[in-house]
């Protein structure tokens, strides 16, 4: 027998290298090794879980650059591309696991009946924040398909759960899609640094402004622990009581937004990232992001919405000098892919933002593109200081962030900073108005307010400023069709500022002031309805709110009366102590009465003018 020739092995070598690699790439194509969590109720998150490839946050083929995990979720007709993540060993908030070989999509239905999914995983370089449509076949290492059933709001659902996403739908208001109802907002702008806890890996104070009063200088809300309840959630044993409990108390107040940074590195907190350290900006903190995952699952349940604030002034340039590179792209991704799916969220390009129109104008689209369920996307303007001009600095800036940005088609949301209280009102209604004249209402909500130093001071303070506030910025704002509030702690307190607050009861009063507008205007009006009227008052301090001929509501400051132009028919005029709350009081025929036809005049409620007075009047 004559003897095998290199020559004639060859077609042989050929044949058993192209077995092993098909061999190879089966061992993923055929992978159907995957679970899925949650309680499966629409709105409810339900967390798909695949065995994959083993990495760790510091592989040398990086986790969250080189790999694409997507998958299409369909019902009826609808299908929503759902990005994911690595999530290292799958249960990485408590157990701290940096590798493992579990990936991740959490998914929000938005319909009942049966889903169906199509999950891919990618590999290659930088193919994370690749176009889907640029995707190649080669690329991929497995394709699961699957299914699922979804039941309807069940009865003993709570906050989101029970009222659905909130989503932008052509109004002036954001909307619950289960309910159909206005969403107004009354939020807590402070700490901006909310998430710098001391109970989160990987966080740590890296330099930011001197908070004396914090240990570590991080947060760690311990007046909150008694506000945790049995059956909330914790993470690695028992940590996340204190901030739990404090989203508790808030919830309790009646607030129902929180506004907060998701990165601050360079900062004033610089206490604030999703990478595991400060300078690795492709490099995610897995288990400190599954731990945040705790914390906004509980505000989705307490119905606390989420402004999610991606920079502020002072980093805005931290990613790509401000450009939409890889970092910047990479960061979008991560967060909606591991956040997307909650229902209360608003992404804000950036606090105090230095971004041109054009870069904003990248930012929206990008975060869109990841983004299926579209969140509404929001930014927020320099300040602007009545009679001063700032070097460098336009001597607008709420005009030079919001002009080009009116009618773009991916920006819904005006997050309004004014240091002049008395101008909001004049605010809001400016920028509804032009809105509205380019064919895209946008939300106008007023998210930070006063000098730095001051903001919405404590209950004890010797210069409480809750009166003025209220007429001015609460009270000013509803009345102007405004969105919401959010209310921001000012600097100069030390132990009760912008980065440093933990006790939140120090401002119990003012969120009792708070919720007491909004409860007004979701109980008594059809507030989504109605429109700024104060061309039908004789007096140009008080503000009206009204639905013309059938439903006006006055405010009238203190010491001070007006006349309404009102249409013809019966009305009941009931009155609201908007500092004290409580119930709307009978008019006992005292601060109003008939002056001429289609008018009456107005004046406070059984001749108490030394405070401010609500006047609701409705037709019979």
């Amino acid at each position: 027998m004559p003897r095998p020739t290199i020559k004639g092995l060859y077609p042989c070598l050929l044949f058993l290298l192209f077995v092993h690699l098909v061999a190879c790439k089966r061992e993923y194509t055929t992978n159907t090794d995957y679970s899925i969590d949650g309680n499966l109720r629409k709105w409810h998150p339900v967390t798909l879980t695949f065995t994959g490839p083993e990495a760790s946050e510091t592989d040398s083929i990086n986790p969250f650059l080189d790999y694409n995990l997507v998958a299409d979720f369909k019902n009826a007709g609808e299908v929503l591309t759902v990005y994911g993540y690595f999530a290292a060993d799958g249960d990485a908030a408590d157990t701290g696991s940096e590798k493992g070989n579990k990936w991740q999509l959490k998914f929000s239905p938005n319909n009942i009946g049966t889903w169906n999914f199509d999950a891919y995983l990618y590999r290659g370089n930088n193919v994370a924040v690749a176009a889907l449509d640029s995707l190649r076949q080669s690329d991929r290492l497995w394709h699961v398909t699957g299914q699922f059933e979804i039941e309807g709001v069940d009865s003993t659902d709570t906050g989101f759960y029970r009222t659905g996403q909130l989503a932008y739908s052509q109004l002036n208001f954001l909307e619950e899609q289960e309910t159909g109802r206005a969403f107004l907002k009354n939020g807590v702008g402070s700490p901006e640094n909310f998430l710098a806890y001391h109970e989160f890996d990987g966080t740590f104070d890296n330099g930011g402004a001197a908070t004396p009063s914090l240990t570590g200088g991080l947060h760690q809300y311990s007046p909150h622990l008694e506000d945790w309840k049995p059956g909330d959630p914790v993470w690695a044993g028992d940590k996340g009581r204190a901030m739990i409990g404090a989203l508790n108390y808030l919830s309790a107040m009646g607030m129902n937004s929180l506004y907060f940074l998701t990165m601050n590195v360079n900062g004033d907190g610089n206490d604030v990232w999703p990478w595991i350290v400060p300078e690795e900006q492709t490099r995610y903190d897995v288990s400190k992001l599954e731990q945040w995952e705790r914390v906004f699952g509980h505000m989705d349940k307490l119905g606390i919405a989420m402004n999610v604030i991606t920079q502020e002034t002072e980093n805005d340039t931290l990613l790509n000098q401000g450009e939409l590179g890889l970092e910047r792209k990479l960061y979008y991704r991560e967060l909606a892919a591991r956040f997307g799916h909650h229902l209360g969220i608003v992404w804000n390009l950036g606090e105090e933002t230095n971004r041109s129109s054009e870069q904003l104008k990248e930012y929206a689209p990008y975060i869109r593109s990841m983004d299926p369920y579209r969140h509404p996307i929001a930014a927020h303007n320099h300040i602007r200081i009545t009679g001063q001009s700032v070097e460098g600095r336009s001597p607008d800036p709420i005009r030079e962030t919001f002009s080009p940005l009116l009618g773009f088609k991916d920006f819904e949301v005006v997050s309004l900073q004014m240091f002049d209280t008395t101008e909001v009102h004049d605010e809001v209604i400016k920028w509804r108005t032009l809105s509205g004249e380019h064919r895209k209402p946008w939300v106008v909500n007023l998210d930070e307010i006063g000098h730095w130093e001051i903001g919405v001071t404590t209950d004890t303070a010797a210069n409480n400023n809750h009166r003025m506030l209220m007429r001015t910025a609460l009270w000013g704002t509803y009345m102007a069709g405004g969105g919401g509030t959010s209310w921001y702690f000012g600097g100069a307190d030390m132990a009760n500022n912008d980065l440093a607050a933990e006790d939140f009861r120090a401002r119990e009063k003012w969120w009792q002031v708070s919720n007491s507008a909004r409860q007004f205007f979701t109980d008594h009006v059809p507030f989504s309805d109605m429109e700024n009227h104060d061309e039908l008052l004789s007096n140009r301090q008080a503000y009206c709110l009204a639905k013309v001929g059938e439903i006006y509501v006055v405010y009238l400051p203190k010491y001070q009366t007006t006349e309404l132009e009102i249409g013809d028919g019966n009305y009941i005029i009931a009155f609201f102590d908007p500092y004290g709350g409580g119930k709307l009081l009978d008019m006992k025929n005292q601060g109003w009465e008939i002056t001429k036809a289609n008018s009456v005049f107005l004046s406070a409620y059984d001749g108490q003018n030394h405070k401010d007075w609500v006047i609701l009047i409705k037709k019979k």
